[in-house]
């Protein structure tokens, strides 16, 4: 059996979802459940990685057991009750056999929610308290220099030797004093998201310009967009496969 479960999680008590020898990853901790439903251990295969104290509301995992005995329904409790209760549990479902999580997605979003009211004290973790207006028509201007295939190199520190993605569509939405901006592309460079959020915070800070943002695009250079927003106020929303 191949499994694809559906999992959400808060980030804050978490160094991301992989895996790392001296911290706790939310990886570890699903992993760490599974060996003590299955008895045994069991590696999974998540859809993607997130950064420290950053959150999901849709990620995605898939291992693979053969214990008949335990039906989906049976399963996911039995997860319930391991997990801690930042760890929730959307859904599971059987997937054929050839199914892997990271590599047959084919586009993932990601939400970062900003707070431009006063000061939250009681969602200071779960989003960015930016506390001041922006200027949404420039963020929307800025937002279509980054649709289409780029080396976003300048908006990370990947490693990678390979640092060409496509971004499909950003989406800048103002709610009363909450500003959500999505972004779906076909995957995303450590850092990513957080440094093209960065940038446009500084835009509306005066600290970048139209231009500037262009030429770090057109000039990819190593970490050169710099600003980095807090990872409190982001979110995986939702992958595609």
């Amino acid at each position: 059996m191949n499994y694809l479960v559906d999992v959400s999680y808060d980030g804050n008590n978490y160094h991301g979802w992989s895996i790392q020898k001296n911290n706790i990853s939310i990886q570890q901790t699903i992993e760490q459940a599974l060996e003590r439903i299955y008895k045994k251990k069991i590696t999974i295969t998540g859809s993607g990685r997130t950064d420290t104290k950053v959150h999901a509301m849709h990620q995605y995992f898939n291992f693979h057991e053969d214990e008949v005995n335990l039906s989906i329904a049976k399963l996911i409790i039995a997860l319930k009750d391991q997990i801690p209760s930042d760890i929730k549990i959307n859904k599971i479902k059987d997937v054929k056999d050839s199914f892997n999580a990271r590599y047959d997605v084919k586009a993932k979003t990601y939400l970062y929610v900003i707070n431009i009211g006063k000061f939250d004290l009681f969602r200071n973790k779960y989003l960015l308290n930016y506390n001041k207006q922006i200027n949404i028509d420039l963020w929307k201007k800025a937002s279509k220099l980054f649709i289409g295939t780029h080396n976003f190199l300048s908006f990370s520190k990947s490693e990678l030797s390979n640092t060409n993605r496509t971004i499909t569509d950003i989406k800048i939405v103002k709610s009363k004093n909450l500003v959500n901006v999505y972004i779906t592309g076909n995957g995303f460079l450590r850092s990513m998201v957080r440094m093209i959020i960065g940038s446009l915070i500084d835009l509306n800070n005066n600290k970048k310009s139209i231009i500037d943002i262009k030429n770090l695009i057109n000039n990819p250079k190593k970490g050169s967009a710099i600003s980095l927003a807090n990872p409190c106020g982001l979110y995986l929303y939702q992958v595609t496969y």
